[in-house]
């Protein structure tokens, strides 16, 4: 793909006095709000039953409290949790009793007041782990006169617009309720975005937080309908801050973060345009059908493994675990993503979405519960099945995706360097799949802590290369940096072959190592290195331990413990299996209790070496 695609221009696309205006006289919003009493109780059986059961298990509860012990406990032991748990918990309680009252839920009426009065009166929106001014170290202790603006700001500032604007004519009956929601969304998240957000290091940038927290503000903003002396500077802001973004995007569309942050990054995107279409629709579809963003909106078919399963890479899952109250992960709807690729004019990646259930999962953002319930593309469609996998290579990100002969094994490698946003030291990475179940994977990332983005992130043993499907040589880690890089030496449909020598310190004494990966009737993954080194070692990461056949192959197993595929590694090569108990909330809800490890090592080299590995379907 050329280097010179051409870059959409919010800015050049809209009309700023336009949008200005429109906005004042009230944006186009496509979902009923719950005074539309028979589009609420159109809702499909089982999303209701979905919300309903929820809400009553959560009304049950007590609210969760906000303490100043658990915003300090990430100061004194590096626990995010102890403050953020409480922190999303109200939100999607909130949420959740919101779009309950919608349904008709009356009995909920006063529990939907005391979540907004909770989060009015919360001194600060924005996570301890955010909590630092432009140009400031992080604080112990927020300053209401100066608000942070972070993800989870300007995220709370749309919550509250959604549900004041879905419930305003029931609220309207409490004096004064409106009107504290309006100001502390203005004062905490629109005038700190419009007077200073050039001055935070997200504005312009080319990664999640630059549209994740534009477009909250887009949606506050347009929901409340302020007057033209903050909507004007709003709205310019954000169409400069997203401009940037579009500059800093790969021209293959691909999501270095890996397919949990698309879903912040490349599909929040869509959202802030989806929301200045309510006010100027011609100038968003102009931005939606260039060829940037239609490659944007097809990166999650170019990692599809199967099923929930995505090839992910960085601080990614492979699929988001059912919702629990213990996990922070949100859900990816398969509406939004159907909603994008419609709107991109991309019906392959449409037909994927296509291919999941219409039913709401919580816990998601009232943006995406709405596109889940009432966006009419998703819900009058056909349930379908998975579109056929293709080849697909991401020049930009390096990221390489093929099939076999017979469909069934799926295989996505990348290359890449190890400085990419949310980075895990994973430079040559082989994901594979059979039947949609992956048995050679990358692990993902836990829970965050105060370590996860600092000097020790690569003390965590899921980060380190070790504990990715990459060499070893002289069991050497990759190095921490842009220069620790892949070089694609050749690639086509069906194979592509990487220099991974640049990706290792030079003190490890590699002047080559070779990686192909190769489809035709099975996946053949080759290393050729030199020098040979005394201490030579390629891992495997497997979703389970395999099972050795005792002639030069192995069985490997999905998750579940079912056998999909044969190793073929030859008698040559010495195998040895590590299993990993996993502790990990996040990384148990995923795998399981257990991976594995498969540590090759060649018994025969000379001065130059090779190890070659064939995977066949079973």
């Amino acid at each position: 793909m050329p280097d010179d695609v051409p870059r959409p221009s919010l800015r050049a696309a809209l009309d700023l006095d336009r949008l200005v205006c429109r906005t004042a006289s009230g944006a186009q919003v496509p979902f009923p709000p719950a005074s539309d009493r028979e589009a609420w109780r159109a809702v499909d059986p089982v999303s209701r039953h979905t919300i309903l059961d929820h809400a009553a298990h959560l009304s049950r509860q007590p609210w969760p409290e906000l303490t100043v012990s658990a915003r300090l406990e990430f100061s004194r032991s590096g626990s995010r949790r102890a403050f953020e748990a409480p922190y999303f918990a109200r939100r999607r309680r909130l949420v959740l009793l919101a779009l309950a009252l919608a349904l008709g839920e009356e009995r909920y009426a006063d529990q939907v007041l005391d979540g907004i009065g909770l989060l009015v009166e919360e001194v600060s929106w924005c996570l301890p782990a955010h909590d630092s001014p432009p140009g400031e170290p992080l604080r112990l202790l927020p300053d209401p006169a100066r608000p942070v603006l972070d993800l989870f700001a300007a995220e709370t500032a749309a919550t509250l617009t959604w549900v004041s604007w879905l419930h305003a004519a029931r609220l309207s009956d409490t004096p004064g309720l409106l009107t504290q929601v309006r100001m502390a969304v203005l004062d905490r998240v629109i005038r700190p975005f419009m007077d200073e957000g050039r001055n935070w290091w997200w504005f312009g940038a080319g990664m999640n937080w630059n549209p994740w927290i534009v477009s909250n503000v887009l949606t506050a903003t347009a929901l409340l309908a302020p007057g033209e002396d903050v909507a004007r500077p709003a709205y310019a802001a954000a169409l400069e801050s997203l401009d940037g973004y579009l500059e800093r995007t790969p021209s293959d569309g691909g999501c270095a973060e890996g397919i949990m942050y698309w879903w912040q990054s490349a599909a929040r995107l869509y959202e802030a345009l989806d929301v200045l279409g309510w006010v100027d629709p011609g100038g968003t579809t102009a931005v939606l059908t260039a060829p940037l963003v239609q490659r944007m909106a097809s990166y999650p078919l170019v990692v599809h493994l199967g099923g929930p399963w995505s090839a992910s890479v960085a601080d990614g899952i492979a699929r988001v675990p059912p919702p629990t109250e213990e996990l922070d992960k949100d859900q990816h709807p398969p509406a939004l993503l159907h909603r994008f690729a419609t709107a991109a004019r991309v019906p392959e990646v449409a037909a994927l979405a296509a291919s999941f259930d219409r039913a709401l999962v919580p816990y998601q953002a009232m943006y995406r519960c709405l596109v889940t319930l009432f966006d009419p593309g998703w819900t009058q469609s056909a349930r379908t099945t998975e579109p056929a996998a293709t080849p697909h290579w991401l020049d930009q990100t390096q990221v390489f995706a093929a099939s076999t002969d017979d469909a069934r094994v799926r295989v996505v490698a990348k290359g890449g360097h190890n400085d990419e946003p949310h980075n895990h030291l994973d430079v040559g990475s082989v994901v594979v799949a059979v039947d949609g179940a992956p048995i050679l994977i990358d692990v993902g990332a836990g829970q965050y802590t105060a370590g996860s983005f600092g000097p020790d992130r690569y003390s965590t043993w899921f980060t380190q290369s070790g504990f990715h499907t990459v060499p070893a040589p002289d069991g050497a880690e990759q190095g921490v940096g842009e220069r620790f890089r892949a070089v694609v030496l050749e690639q086509s449909a069906a194979h592509v072959r990487l220099e991974l020598a640049g990706a290792y310190p030079t003190s490890v004494g590699i002047t080559s190592w070779q990686r192909e990966v190769r489809l035709g009737a099975a996946l053949e993954l080759t290393d050729c290195w030199t020098p040979a080194t005394s201490d030579t070692r390629v891992h495997l990461m497997l979703a389970h331990a395999p099972q050795d056949n005792g002639d030069g192959s192995l069985d490997v197993c999905d998750t579940d413990g079912r056998r999909r595929a044969r190793l073929e590694i030859g008698d040559q090569v010495e195998a040895a299996v590590e299993t990993i108990d996993l502790t990990d909330p996040i990384l148990k809800a995923v795998w399981g209790d257990q991976i594995a490890r498969l540590v090759l090592r060649p018994t025969e080299i000379g001065s130059e070496a090779s190890l070659r590995v064939v995977l066949r379907a079973l």
